[in-house]
């Protein structure tokens, strides 16, 4: 039976993923004093935890506290959970659902619980095959929780060494609220708010334009054209925001340009470094199979551009960056012929 949430008690706790953030959040949830059920993939990885202490694949020189256990078992991973972390790519999402779906719809719908469990999203990206968002896709398959977004400027890297961050986690008070104390330390705040639309959009939105930044970067432009890109990428967002119903205010707060600023000028960004080794002249089977993660605007953006035909949608908002970007990243472009075809746009006011 699942107790009733006791902020001063630890609690049980599953992360699904242990990748860079899955692992940095299970590390930090287990420095919080919660027991933590960390779901590796492959098995490797949870053996290399349980035996070392340490990830071999992501931040190996880091050593994990006892209360991290792993397992490469969801069942396992997600029995008791007050709360279940998902940190998976959006690519992977629907695969990993589906066919642990027996397992999730029994921690989601387990006998005799005092209140409903906590699913809280950490990925950034879009479904494709349909194209849709990962906060309605979830709350479809799994009606019977509280659905909360997790998002902010978090470099797993710098999270992972202490460095102070900050988060947002959005949705219904309660659910929000569980997350916001058990993330909670003197290194890691978190606030709380009830935008799931807004920054799910702007989570995954800023990937994109993270690409752009990248080739900017690429191209050995100055701080001006990348502040400029930053500015009217925010404006495409909001753009986005506003069509699906969400809040733009959102986008003045964490996950919106706080997210997008970090990922637009950090070397450690995925999607940054994908958008910078193409305007180098990689392609980008060579960028992505050199890559050791996932950086989630090359399926964001070939969701973006595919989504209004696919669905058959009226008013798209014009997101000529996004656009840009896909052609750059999915159909070769290059990267300074993009970035003339929207200085070449007709005048409009701002």
């Amino acid at each position: 039976m699942r107790r009733a949430y006791n902020p001063g008690v630890a609690q049980r706790v599953a992360v699904i993923g242990a990748g860079s953030w899955g692992t940095t959040l299970g590390r930090r949830l287990a420095l919080n004093g919660h027991q933590v059920a960390l779901h590796c993939f492959p098995a490797a990885i949870a053996e290399g935890i349980t035996d070392h202490r340490r990830n071999p694949a992501y931040f190996p020189q880091v050593e994990l506290p006892d209360g991290i256990a792993a397992t490469a078992n969801l069942g396992t991973a997600l029995h008791d959970a007050a709360v279940a972390y998902l940190v998976v790519p959006a690519r992977y999402l629907r695969g990993l659902m589906e066919s642990g779906l027996a397992a999730w719809r029994v921690w989601a719908g387990g006998d005799g619980q005092a209140e409903r469990p906590v699913l809280c999203n950490c990925s950034k990206g879009l479904l494709l095959d349909p194209t849709q968002r990962t906060d309605e896709w979830l709350a479809e398959l799994l009606p019977e929780v509280e659905l909360v977004h997790l998002a902010g400027p978090n470099l797993a890297a710098e999270v992972i060494a202490g460095q102070p961050a900050a988060a947002v986690a959005a949705g219904p008070p309660r659910a929000a609220v569980m997350v916001q104390q058990q993330l909670m330390c003197d290194v890691y705040r978190v606030y709380t708010g009830s935008d799931i639309v807004g920054v799910e959009v702007a989570g995954f939105y800023k990937n994109i334009i993270a690409i752009a930044a990248g080739a900017v970067a690429g191209l050995q432009l100055g701080s001006n054209t990348r502040a400029v890109l930053i500015t009217r990428g925010l404006a495409e967002m909001g753009r986005l925001v506003d069509y699906f119903g969400g809040d733009s205010r959102t986008l003045s707060g964490l996950a919106g340009v706080g997210d997008l600023v970090v990922t637009c000028t950090s070397p450690l960004s995925r999607n940054f470094q994908v958008g910078e080794r193409r305007a180098m002249g990689q392609s980008l089977a060579q960028v992505l199979r050199e890559m050791t993660q996932v950086a989630e605007g090359v399926q964001a953006s070939e969701a973006v551009h595919q989504w209004p035909t696919e669905h058959g949608l009226a008013g798209w908002p014009e997101l000529p960056i996004a656009e840009e970007v896909y052609r750059f990243v999915h159909e070769g472009a290059e990267a300074a012929d993009s970035i003339q075809r929207l200085m070449r746009r007709p005048p409009r006011a701002e």
